[in-house]
Order: C-alpha cells, then sequence, then structure tokens
C-alpha cells in the first residue's frame, strides 16, 4: 500500500518538488532531509512520521472564527531551517503512522 505523505524541496536548486511515499520518506530522514509537518498541531498529535527530528510548524491555525494562516510561518521556518537543507513537507491532512 503506498500512501503519499508529502513533498520533497531542494531549496537551494530552485522549485524541485516530488512527492514520496511512507518508505521512501524514512529513506529520506535517514539521509539527512528534514521532515517539516506543516499540518495544525491537532493533526500533528493525531499522529505523524517516527523520526527523531520533526518540525511541526503549522501553516494553519484552527480558531473559533475557523482556519487562518500562520503569520509568523514562514519567519519560523527561516530560523529552524537553512538555505541549503533539503526539506521532506508534510502538506497531506491524513493522519500517518509508521
Amino acid at each position: 500500500m503506498e500512501i503519499r505523505i508529502g513533498l520533497v524541496l531542494d531549496i537551494s536548486s530552485g522549485a524541485e518538488v516530488v512527492t514520496v511515499d511512507v518508505h521512501a520518506t524514512k529513506d529520506l530522514i535517514n539521509s539527512g532531509h528534514k521532515y517539516l509537518d506543516v499540518r495544525t498541531v491537532e493533526e500533528y498529535k493525531k499522529g505523524h512520521v517516527g523520526a527523531d527530528k520533526i518540525l511541526n510548524i503549522p501553516y494553519m491555525f484552527n480558531t473559533p472564527e475557523g482556519r487562518v494562516k500562520n503569520p509568523q510561518f514562514l519567519s519560523e521556518v527561516s530560523s529552524a531551517c537553512n538555505k541549503e537543507d533539503k526539506l521532506i513537507v508534510n502538506v497531506n491532512c491524513a493522519t500517518v503512522t509508521s
């Protein structure tokens, strides 16, 4: 069974984006990629990839008025990641367990 889990971004070389499955994600993490989970805190708490270095920086927040963009998203990602980092970005709302 193949589960789409995220995108691999190579920031240093431009717009290289590919979709990867769970097995490829684990291999990429083991080879040094950073894992950035941009789901809400609530979605993240429901389940995430089992890895030591997961960054959960939500792109959106749940509020009583609905979802709103995280105004600090870019600055939080910029302070947690270097321009040369290769990122796996989880944008999927499905719960993933390992």
